[in-house]
């Protein structure tokens, strides 16, 4: 069944001095900023001279449309520009300016390519008995997607809904809400049961070289 749930070497991210991960050869690089047990902050950077990531709402580093089950978020713009996708309605963000997403309401976010200019976001996410959002999660999301991208191989939708699932966060995609069964039964038992799949893999954790 390896042709259904295809492996692949996985690369483990570059590390800076200053604590960042790097992601898709440096074009994404995330800090955790804090984390006190009820929320996380991580801080984020886009280059928009990047196709990764500075191609607007199609740049394969913009998160998929989705929503969460529990958690709140919320964007606070360091500088450059953020659009933003909530509940259909698309809106901009410009330096110390923020917005609150509640649960269960559709959103993604990217760089405005207009700009000229990197995107730097503090990204907080509290609520919910899951931590879902956090450290581990970014690593290892943006970890195995990069891996896909810097190798031309094509990420497993398993894999994704597997990550996702961990997350409590659900896509869009699927109608009448039914992703999350998606996630439970795709990502969870096939692709975590009978594909092998993870959500946390060493090369993606704080011992990795």
């Amino acid at each position: 069944m390896s042709f259904l749930f295809p492996k692949l070497p996985l690369q483990t991210p570059k590390r800076d001095p200053d604590g960042a991960w790097s992601f898709f050869d440096g074009a994404l690089k995330t800090w955790a900023v804090e984390s006190d047990g009820n929320s996380f902050t991580s801080r984020q950077i886009f280059k928009h001279s990047n196709p990764h990531t500075g191609v607007g709402r199609k740049s394969i580093a913009t998160p998929p449309y989705h929503w969460h089950i529990y958690q709140t978020e919320r964007f606070d713009v360091q500088s450059g520009v953020l659009c933003y996708d909530l509940d259909g309605k698309e809106g901009k963000l410009v330096a110390g300016e923020s917005v609150i997403i509640p649960p269960r309401h559709y959103h993604t976010f990217w760089l405005d390519p207009g700009t000229g200019v990197d995107l730097d976001v503090h990204i907080t996410v509290s609520g919910g008995p899951n931590a879902g959002f956090d450290d581990t999660f970014i690593h290892n999301f943006y970890g195995y997607l990069s891996s896909c991208v810097m190798q031309n191989r094509s990420p497993s939708s398993f894999q994704m809904l597997a990550f996702l699932d961990h997350a409590d966060v659900v896509l869009v995609d699927f109608p009448l809400w039914t992703g999350r069964l998606a996630n439970i039964v795709l990502g969870r038992w096939f692709g975590r049961s009978l594909g092998g799949y993870q959500v946390e893999y060493k090369e993606f954790s704080e011992k990795s070289d």
